[in-house]
């Protein structure tokens, strides 16, 4: 017979992992924190069958990485039958930028001006007048495969910059060259936003793009600078990604515009302030733990078999049997 738990989660995030384990306590839902010093070992009993999950939720997986532990993971235990927050298929089909550009531009998601290059063009491609003027000069370069700051170029100007990303994310078969966007200036902020996305409901926060620094938008601040489009392109995004859990980076452009910058970011960063200081704010980390658990427990219990139900009955008998004083069965 199997071990079941009810929750798994894979992360590193400390502060954000207690929150999720405290509320699950709260609602009696059994937990896992799987560790990296865990992994390999819970890999194993779940391809073995010792070990099933109901709601399993994602923050290890590198799906960049071919042999990541945590993907291989989060691929036996969706095989196994387990809710995924969020199924690997879909990420994978979202992790390549140069891809999903184009998935965005044909749902008519806002982006910055952009032009692809294929890794094969690499040798052949000229950065004429046309493209100077389509993108501007200085533009950006991201990979179209990749993570992390690697192989971003934030003030390119020649085809330089264009092999400097290239040789820096030597694993990319493309790069994105984008207009440079300006945010627009907003009494004393500038209007560069991360949006987290869980399940159906969006949560808005300024972030400075130089800083790391977060803070939530009030809803004051929202209805001021009309800023509702932000939860919306958010939706949007999750429609067609069909991710359930995300943050994305948008921004206001000084012609009020609004472009999506970072299309899409799985795993999000929930180190929280009061740890590391370009973390989001304690409260966003809280109430994403507690949004998680509380969409989980609504599938976790719906999963739940006669097996579960017996042993809590039995739970609530010998509580029953305790608080009035009564022997055991058999005594």
């Amino acid at each position: 017979m199997p071990v079941y738990y009810d929750i798994a989660l894979a992360t590193t995030h400390q502060y954000f992992s207690s929150r999720v384990m405290e509320f699950c306590a709260e609602f009696d839902l059994s937990f896992y924190l799987i560790e990296p010093i865990w992994v390999a070992d819970y890999l194993s009993k779940v391809q073995e069958g010792e070990i099933r999950t109901r709601v399993y939720i994602d923050f290890g997986s590198d799906h960049r990485e071919p042999n990541n532990l945590y993907f291989a993971l989060a691929v036996a235990v969706k095989k196994s039958g387990a809710y995924m927050i969020d199924d690997p298929d879909h990420v994978a089909n979202v992790a390549h930028k140069g891809l999903f550009h184009q998935v965005l531009l044909e749902n008519e998601i806002p982006v910055p001006e952009t032009v692809i290059v294929q890794r094969a063009d690499l040798n052949s491609f000229r950065l004429n007048d046309d493209i100077k003027a389509y993108v501007g000069v200085p533009f950006v370069v991201k990979p179209g495969w990749g993570g992390g700051r690697w192989g971003v170029v934030l003030d390119g100007r020649t085809e330089e910059d264009l092999y400097k990303s290239a040789q820096e994310a030597d694993y990319s078969d493309s790069f994105l060259i984008q207009k440079k966007i300006v945010p627009k200036p907003l009494d004393g902020r500038v209007g560069w936003f991360r949006i987290f996305h869980v399940f159906e409901e969006t949560i808005i926060c300024w972030w400075d793009p130089q800083t790391g620094q977060y803070q939530l938008v009030t809803p004051l601040e929202e209805l001021k600078y009309k800023l509702r489009p932000l939860g919306k392109i958010a939706k949007d995004i999750a429609r067609i990604s069909r991710i359930k859990f995300f943050s994305t980076e948008i921004a206001l452009t000084t012609d009020d515009r609004f472009l999506v910058i970072d299309y899409l970011n799985t795993g999000c960063d929930m180190h929280a302030k009061s740890f590391w200081p370009s973390g989001p704010p304690d409260e966003v980390v809280r109430h994403i733990s507690w949004n998680l658990v509380d969409h989980a427990m609504a599938i976790a219990r719906r999963r739940r078999g006669p097996f579960d139900d017996e042993l809590e009955q039995k739970d609530e008998e010998w509580q029953e049997r305790q608080r009035r004083g009564l022997p055991e069965p058999g005594t």
